[in-house]
C-alpha cells in the first residue's frame, strides 16, 4: 500500500535536473561529490587506480582534484556555450621544480577535441597555484584536464575552476526558465499533479539578444493529451519575455513523459528541447524486479555485484542491501531516498544508483554475503520501490594467496630467516601519501548514515566519522614498526617507511602521539586511557603502550613483517631494537609478549582480507598471517633462525577468531531521542553497554539478554547534544561505535 501522505507532499513539489553542468559554472571542490555534468577518469592505458582527491591542499581551501598518472582527466559537460574557463593548478612535486604534462582540450562532439592549452614541467609550479584562463568557443561543449605524461613522483593538482557565460550577442538568443530556474536546452523538468486534475505550467522565454527579435515559428508536445501547449508567443523583442503556457493533466497514477520542442531563430539552438516528467499521484511508475543479480571478480576484499533488469523503465534506478551472515530485511519506502551506508531493517545499503553494477565494500574473507536488489524509478520524493528484492548471497574464499607461493620456503632450514626474507622482499613501492587513496578509501572506510564514512582507529577502537574527502588529521598513518625503530629513520624514500604492511590507521592524539615510539606490552599500572588503548608502565616499570585486545594480533604481525621483510637488506639488521634508544626509552620492545598476543589474537577473516589487498598493491604478503607457526622459528632480537619450535605454541588455530559477536550497528546517526543497536550473535548471551562522552565520562550503562539476532531500543533523550561512544560488552568481545546526538 502506497504511503497516501508521502504522494501529498510530492504533489506540492516540483523541480528541475540536469545530465549537464550549467552555464555559468563554479566549482571549489568543497568535497569529493562531482557535479553534474562532471566526470573523473582513465584513458585507456593510464595509471593503476582512479583519479582522486587531495584532502589536505587546495588553492583557496581542502580538497582539490588529483590526477596521478598518465590518462587521468577530469572532463565537464556544460550544457550550453560558454565563455571564459578559470582554473588553478599546482604540480605535486617531489622539489620545487614540477616535471610532467598537462593539456586543456576542448570539443564540441566528446569526440574530436582540439588542445588549446599545454602545459609542460616548470611551467607548473610545484609550490603555488597558478591561474590559467582560456575562452570556449561557441561550439564546445566538453572541457577536458587531460594528464597526457606522468613523470614518477609527480601530480598535478586542480582546483577552482569557473566557467562564465558568453558574452551578449546582438543575434536572438533564447533562454527558459520555470519560476527562477533556467532550463536548458536538452534538460528535465519534474512535477506532479493528482489523476484527472489540471496544473498549469509556465515556461518563460527570454530573449538575451541585443539587438534582434526572437521568432518562435512552433511549440510542439510529444503527449499533448498529459501535456497540452495553451498559449504561446510568436516573437519576444530583444533584452524580453514572455510565457508559454502548458497544462499538465495526468490520465493514470505513474510517470508521464513529454518533450517539449521549440522551433525558434536562435542560431544555436533551434530547436530548443526540455523533457517533461510528471508523475501522476505523486509517484513514478513502479518497475519490474530485476531478472537476475551475479557476482563477479570475487576475492576476499571485495566482489561485483551485476544487476540484470526485466524491462527496464526509463529513469529505472537500483539499490542494494547487503548483509553478512543472513538475508536482509525490510524494505526501502517510497518517496525516500537512500544514500549507503544507511540501515533499512537489520542490514545496510550498499549502492543506490542507475549503473548495472558496483564494487562492495565491508568484505572480509570466507564470509557470506547476502544482497537484496531493490528496481525503482522517479526520484526525490517521487520514487517508487518495487517491493519484491531480487536476491543473492556468495562467500568469499579463505584467502587469495597462490598455493604455491610459499614453495621452497621450510622452517627446518638453516636458511629460514633469509629464504623468507627473499620471499617477500623486494616489493612494489607504493607511496605513502596515496594510502589514503587507497587502503582507507577501498578497504578501511565503511559507509554510515547520511552519506558519510566512518574508519576505525586500531588502537582504541575509536570511530571517525567524517564527510568525504577523508584527511589526516583526526587519524593518522601508524608505523606499527615506529619509524625511530627503523635502521633507515629519516629517510622518507625508502619502501620501508611507506610499506601498508606496516601502516594502521589511529586516532592521532589519543593513541598515536600517547604511543609515540614506546613498545607494546602488557600495562599494570595505567597513566592513561582512552577508549581501549592504555598506557602506562609494565610489570618491569617500563613505560609501554597497549592497544585493544583486537588488534593485539595484528600488530604484532606487522612488527614480525617489518623485521623478516627488511633483515639484512643494504646490510642493516632489523632485530627488535634493544635499547630502543639511548635516553628516554632505554629498554627493548618485549618479542615474547608479541607472540604471546600473536595466538591470543589469531588472524581473522579481515586481517586477512587486508593482507590480500595490500598484495593487489604491492605483490608481497606478510607471511606471519599465512602461516602462523614461521613466528616461532625466528628469534626477533637477534634475527636468527630457531631450530625448535619450543616453547612457542604451535597448536593450529583457525581463521575465525573465538568471537560470539557476528555483526553490530546502529543507527539513526545522528539521533534525537534513541539509539537502535542491530547485532547478531553465535549464541544467546547477557550483553552489557556503556556510553561515554567525548572526554570519556561514562554517562549511561545497563544489560540486556542478547539473542542471536536482534535489536536493543536505548534511550538518549536525556544526554546533552555532541559526540558519544557506545561500548558493546560480550563474554569474547568488545566493540565499540561513535553517534551524535543531535
Amino acid at each position: 500500500m502506497k504511503n497516501n501522505l508521502l504522494i501529498l507532499v510530492a504533489i506540492l513539489l516540483s523541480y528541475t535536473s540536469f545530465s549537464q553542468a550549467p552555464i555559468p559554472f563554479s566549482w571549489t571542490v568543497p568535497n569529493t561529490t562531482l557535479p553534474t555534468g562532471v566526470t573523473m577518469g582513465i584513458t585507456a592505458g593510464g595509471a593503476t587506480y582512479a583519479p582522486g582527491f587531495y584532502a589536505n591542499n587546495g588553492n583557496t581551501s581542502a580538497p582539490s582534484v588529483k590526477l596521478s598518472g598518465t590518462g587521468h582527466f577530469l572532463k565537464i559537460n556544460i550544457v550550453a556555450e560558454g565563455g571564459e574557463v578559470s582554473y588553478y593548478l599546482k604540480g605535486q612535486a617531489i622539489g620545487a621544480s614540477y616535471l610532467g604534462t598537462l593539456k586543456v582540450l576542448m570539443s564540441a562532439d566528446d569526440i574530436t577535441y582540439d588542445t588549446v592549452r599545454t602545459i609542460k614541467d616548470a611551467q607548473l609550479s610545484g609550490t603555488t597555484y597558478t591561474q590559467f584562463k582560456d575562452t570556449c568557443k561557441t561550439s564546445t561543449r566538453y572541457i577536458k584536464f587531460y594528464y597526457f605524461d606522468k613523470i614518477s613522483g609527480y601530480n598535478v593538482s586542480i582546483d577552482d575552476i569557473d566557467i562564465g557565460s558568453p558574452l551578449a550577442k546582438p543575434e536572438a538568443e533564447i533562454n527558459a526558465l520555470i519560476g527562477t530556474d533556467t532550463i536548458f536546452s536538452g534538460g528535465k523538468y519534474y512535477t506532479s499533479e493528482t489523476v484527472g486534475n489540471t496544473k498549469r505550467i509556465n515556461l518563460i522565454i527570454e530573449n538575451q539578444g541585443t539587438d534582434s527579435t526572437l521568432k518562435l515559428t512552433s511549440v510542439l508536445s510529444s503527449n499533448s493529451t498529459e501535456f497540452s501547449v495553451v498559449s504561446s508567443p510568436l516573437s519576444i523583442s530583444s533584452l524580453s519575455s514572455d510565457t508559454i503556457k502548458i497544462d499538465f493533466t495526468p490520465s493514470a497514477a505513474g510517470t508521464r513523459n513529454s518533450t517539449i520542442t521549440i522551433a525558434n531563430n536562435d542560431s544555436t539552438e533551434n530547436p530548443y528541447i526540455i523533457d517533461f516528467i510528471g508523475y501522476g499521484n505523486g509517484l513514478a511508475t513502479e518497475p519490474s524486479t530485476p531478472s537476475a543479480a551475479t557476482f563477479s571478480n570475487i576475492s576476499t576484499y571485495k566482489y561485483g555485484v551485476s544487476i540484470t533488469p526485466n524491462t527496464p523503465l526509463a529513469d529505472e534506478s537500483y539499490l542494494v542491501l547487503f548483509k553478512n551472515g543472513s538475508a536482509p530485511t525490510g524494505t526501502p519506502v517510497d518517496g525516500m531516498s537512500y544514500t549507503p551506508g544507511d540501515v533499512i531493517g537489520n542490514a545496510k545499503v550498499a549502492y543506490v544508483g542507475k549503473n548495472l553494477s558496483y564494487l562492495s565494500k565491508e568484505t572480509y574473507a570466507n564470509s557470506t554475503y547476502h544482497v537484496a536488489v531493490y528496481s525503482y524509478s522517479g526520484t526525490g520524493t517521487f520514487s517508487n520501490y518495487n517491493s519484491t528484492a531480487r536476491t543473492a548471497n556468495l562467500t568469499t574464499p579463505v584467502t587469495m594467496m597462490a598455493s604455491n607461493y610459499y614453495n621452497g620456503i621450510s622452517t627446518s632450514a638453516n636458511t629460514f630467516v633469509s629464504d623468507l626474507q627473499t620471499k617477500i622482499n623486494p616489493h612494489t613501492l607504493r607511496f605513502y601519501g596515496d594510502f589514503d587513496d587507497t587502503y582507507i578509501d577501498e578497504f578501511a572506510s565503511r559507509d554510515t548514515s547520511n552519506g558519510q564514512q566512518v574508519v576505525t582507529c586500531v588502537y582504541t577502537g575509536d570511530e571517525y566519522i567524517y564527510t568525504a574527502p577523508f584527511t589526516f588529521t583526526y587519524i593518522s598513518r601508524e608505523h606499527s614498526f615506529p619509524q625511530s625503530w627503523m635502521p633507515t629513520y629519516g629517510d622518507q624514500t625508502k619502501p620501508e617507511y611507506s610499506d601498508y604492511h606496516n601502516l594502521y590507521p589511529t586516532n592521532q592524539n589519543n593513541a598515536n602521539a600517547v604511543r609515540s615510539n614506546r613498545p607494546l606490552g602488557e600495562v599494570v599500572n595505567v597513566t592513561s586511557t582512552f577508549l581501549d588503548g592504555t598506557y602506562g608502565t609494565d610489570a618491569r616499570g617500563k613505560a609501554v603502550y597497549e592497544p585493544r585486545d583486537e588488534h593485539k594480533g595484528n600488530a604484532a604481525r606487522a612488527i614480525f613483517y617489518m623485521c623478516a621483510t627488511y633483515e639484512g637488506v643494504s646490510g642493516n639488521s632489523w632485530a627488535l631494537p634493544n635499547p630502543i634508544d639511548a635516553f628516554i626509552v632505554n629498554y627493548e620492545q618485549e618479542q615474547d609478549v608479541l607472540k604471546k598476543w600473536h595466538w591470543q589474537d589469531p588472524v581473522d577473516e579481515k586481517e586477512m582480507a587486508r593482507n590480500d589487498y595490500i598484495e593487489s598493491l604491492q605483490n608481497n604478503r606478510n607471511p606471519f598471517i599465512d602461516s602462523m607457526s614461521y613466528v616461532c622459528y625466528i628469534d626477533f632480537m637477534t634475527m636468527t633462525w630457531l631450530q625448535s619450535a619450543s616453547p612457542c605454541l604451535t597448536t593450529p588455530v583457525s581463521l575465525e577468531e573465538m568471537s560470539n559477536l557476528k555483526q553490530v550497528s546502529l543507527y539513526p546517526n545522528p539521533a534525537n531521542n534513541s539509539i537502535n543497536l542491530i547485532y547478531s550473535l553465535n549464541e544467546s548471551e547477557t550483553l552489557n553497554y556503556k556510553i561515554t562522552n567525548s572526554i570519556g565520562q561514562t554517562v549511561a550503562s545497563s544489560s540486556f539478554n542478547g539473542l542471536t539476532s536482534d535489536s536493543k531500543s536505548i534511550k538518549i533523550d536525556q544526554l546533552s547534544s555532541g559526540m558519544y561512544q557506545i561500548r558493546i560488552t560480550g563474554s569474547s568481545f568488545n566493540e565499540t561505535l561513535s553517534f551524535i546526538k543531535n
